[in-house]
């Protein structure tokens, strides 16, 4: 029930106290390590260094399916002195697909997700519905075309989809009306901070005030979607993406021989990544160059759910 503790106002002994308490690192990227759709946030190469040079084993836990498993290492490769392989990126995409494969599943699959995230699938070996581009329901006939005229699936999966439509919910609500279609989730946060320095077409320099933070808003996440399914169905999905019980025995798995209090999680999200943390039993760092503001964390009340054990500016805090 205590507040969080600022990193920067920790003593030299409070602070190798503090590294001295964890193992394993599992760390969001974006609004942590980078900005999304922007480069690295100043100082949070050197910080993942630290972390590298002090022994920790880390884990990057993102829930942007947006972006490849790739196109993340990419982005790591361009600091210098920073190695990151294919195994320490934990990805909505890759779980599933690790998912799918540990219970042999090999069926067709309705899957409600970006372009890069549907290919990973793909090239995985999984079989995906087909989905008519750019078909406008005009009449009740083709409602009933579009929902009932097509192929029977084995699973549904949703994770972010930008051209997501009432139809493609309705076609998975009837598709998991089968008690034996799996139902899975990716990135299930109800929101995601999004924002590149264009506010609604004014440019953010002209609007001083926004400036920090570069996140000035966010914008809905899938939550809210698979919700809606959820509601339909009556039933609930196997979320692989945070805050998803799923991930956390996944992620636990990776670390049998850690005790989880000796995992510490940073994340920039309150609900996503602090409160998933904090039911996974793990230490938690919010950074403040995200999703979760100093404003939203002095309006938690004492022993909140969502109250970080530490908190720093930016991830450039740690080294």
């Amino acid at each position: 029930s205590l507040q969080p503790k600022n990193l920067k106002q920790l003593s030299a002994t409070e602070r190798e106290k503090f590294f001295d308490s964890f193992d394993v690192v599992f760390c969001d990227c974006d609004g942590v390590v980078w900005y999304t759709l922007r480069d690295f946030i100043p100082g949070s190469a050197e910080a993942i260094a630290e972390l590298q040079r002090r022994g920790k084993q880390l884990t990057f836990v993102t829930n942007n399916s947006i972006s490849s498993v790739e196109q993340h290492l990419q982005k790591f490769a361009k600091q210098p002195g920073l190695h990151i392989d294919k195994a320490q990126i934990v990805h909505p995409a890759q779980t599933i697909c690790d998912h799918l494969k540990a219970i042999g599943f090999e069926g067709l699959i309705y899957c409600l997700a970006t372009p890069p995230f549907k290919q990973l699938l793909r090239d995985a070996g999984f079989n995906l519905a087909p989905e008519r581009e750019g078909f406008v329901i005009e009449s009740l006939a083709d409602l009933r075309d579009a929902i009932f005229g097509q192929q029977t699936v084995q699973a549904v999966v949703i994770d972010v989809d930008f051209n997501l439509s009432a139809t493609k919910l309705m076609r998975a609500h009837l598709q998991l009306q089968n008690p034996n279609c799996l139902f899975l989730a990716g990135a299930a946060d109800a929101t995601i901070p999004f924002g590149d320095g264009e506010i609604i077409g004014v440019h953010a320099a002209t609007m001083p005030m926004l400036q920090p933070p570069i996140y000035s808003h966010s914008i809905s996440g899938p939550g809210a979607f698979i919700d809606v399914v959820a509601k339909a169905s009556e039933r609930q999905p196997t979320v692989l993406g945070k805050p998803g019980e799923a991930l956390r025995q996944l992620l636990r798995e990776r670390h049998l021989d850690c005790p989880a209090s000796r995992v510490l999680f940073i994340g920039d999200s309150l609900a996503s990544d602090i409160g998933f943390a904090r039911a996974s039993g793990y230490q938690t760092l919010l950074v403040l160059t995200g999703g979760g503001s100093a404003e939203d964390l002095a309006n938690l009340p004492p022993g909140h759910a969502h109250l970080p054990d530490y908190v720093c500016d930016c991830l450039g805090d740690l080294s």
